[in-house]
């Protein structure tokens, strides 16, 4: 059983590492484009500031990133073929564009800063097509390629030669692809004065920084947050057939596992997880459910001692010292009860004239003694004893000592009263067997 055991933890670990080791040999190209500076339309203000907080983005998830500021038709066309001649079989590839693009006839195309409305030229010979860049990239057989287009707010010198709003739809013709869009097609984006990024790249940007987010979960993030902050007028949209698992920040092999564990109410897998992997932030929790599962199961038992062993190791868990707390409480005032017991019986003994029952209780009660009460209690009418306890008894492990008031008043046959006792005594008890009984009374 052990070895069957260690044989599908083995192969468990090796199915983990297989994973992180196919993330850690993934090539990450990205080609990073913000035109913002167009000489003849007015500037796409934030296109740059996005550009280069996108790329940032990109580097700290291992992207090796081309950024390209304020490029001209030829500079643009020249890169972007370069960067899909660079991309191979397998890789990750990220294209990102902002700045103005639009469509014409349906088709897109990317406007480099150069672009003049009233150029002689045609779009296709001014631009760059979105279609071009897709196509090229359906043959690349890539693990995960992602075409984000932050399209600047259209203006009139662009509005009067393409009245067309926004991007065309299109279709896309292999596994593994996403076109994202900052709107639903056919639409604009709206102005953001004021602010140093785009919506739509904000949104992007803190999507790609969060540990573990696949990419599906990115785009649908992206899409609220931009819906929200636009009251539901800038919509993002994609055309996706993203098959494969992909996350701009991987998670780790220690994440992986815990996903693995984390219902788990076996202590053993969470201690092996601490040794696997001490630094990484999760040991945390993983000590927290160690301590979670000790302590429910030391609960379970109830065994004060265990209780105290577990709070040896964890000083400060609140529930079990107000566990123990209450048991010493409830154990003190049961023993108390016990201690005050015997004396009670041994009044109420005494009281009765039974010395049997005096004698259970005062099993030290020698034979001289246990003689002259026989005969005392043969003579007098009336014996009335009182043992009251004056305070809170001492109590120890096995002895106790409590501060009584001894009263007691007798009457004879013949009328005869012997002067009332009425005094402080100490009664002294231990405990024998699970019994408390008096050895003293001073």
């Amino acid at each position: 059983m052990a070895r069957a055991t260690a044989l599908i933890y083995f192969r468990r670990t090796l199915l983990l590492l297989g994973a992180v080791l196919s993330l850690a040999g993934e090539t990450r190209r990205a080609l990073v484009v913000g035109n913002g500076d167009y000489k003849n339309v007015p500037p796409a203000t934030q296109s740059a500031a996005d550009a280069r907080a996108f790329g940032r983005a990109l580097t700290a998830s291992q992207f090796q990133v081309d950024l390209l500021i304020n490029v001209e038709a030829d500079a643009l066309a020249r890169e972007i073929n370069k960067f899909l001649q660079d991309l191979q079989p397998g890789d990750a590839a990220v294209f990102y564009f902002a700045g103005y693009a639009v469509q014409d006839m349906g088709e897109n195309y990317l406007l480099p800063v150069g672009y003049a409305p009233a150029g002689t030229d045609g779009i296709e010979f001014q631009s760059y097509s979105v279609k071009r860049l897709v196509r090229y990239l359906e043959t690349k057989k890539l693990s995960t390629g992602v075409v984000v287009l932050d399209y600047a707010p259209s203006n009139p010198a662009i509005e009067r030669k393409f009245p067309e709003p926004g991007l065309a739809t299109m279709d896309i013709r292999t596994a593994n692809l996403v076109l994202a869009l900052p709107n639903l097609p056919g639409r604009g984006t709206l102005p953001a004065p004021g602010r140093e990024l785009s919506r739509y790249t904000e949104a992007w940007v803190a999507a790609a920084a969060e540990k573990g987010m696949s990419l599906d979960n990115a785009l649908r993030r992206v899409k609220q947050q931009v819906s929200q902050s636009t009251g539901g007028e800038q919509v993002p949209a994609e055309i996706s057939t993203l098959v494969n698992e992909f996350a701009f920040q991987p998670r780790s092999l220690a994440a992986v596992e815990w996903d693995r564990i984390a219902n788990s109410r076996d202590i053993a897998a969470f201690e092996a997880f601490r040794e696997r992997f001490p630094n990484d932030p999760l040991v945390t929790e993983a000590g927290n459910r160690v301590r979670t599962l000790e302590w429910d199961r030391v609960r379970a038992d109830g065994d004060p001692k265990a209780v105290r062993l577990f709070l040896s190791r964890y000083p400060r868990h609140v529930e079990a010292a107000r566990w123990l707390a209450a048991q010493e409480a409830n154990e003190k005032n049961s023993t108390s009860s016990a201690v005050l017991g015997a004396i009670e019986r041994y009044s109420k003994a005494y009281e009765s004239r039974d010395v049997d029952s005096l004698q259970a209780v005062r099993p030290g009660l020698g034979p001289a003694e246990r003689k002259r009460l026989e005969q005392a209690f043969r003579e007098f009418k009336s014996i009335k004893y009182s043992l009251t306890p004056a305070g809170e008894p001492a109590i120890e492990a096995t002895a106790a000592t409590v501060k009584c008031r001894l009263k007691v008043e007798m009457r004879s046959s013949d009328g005869a009263t012997p002067r009332p006792v009425d005094q402080a005594v100490t009664v002294k008890l231990r405990r024998q067997s699970d019994a408390w009984i008096i050895d003293t009374i001073q």
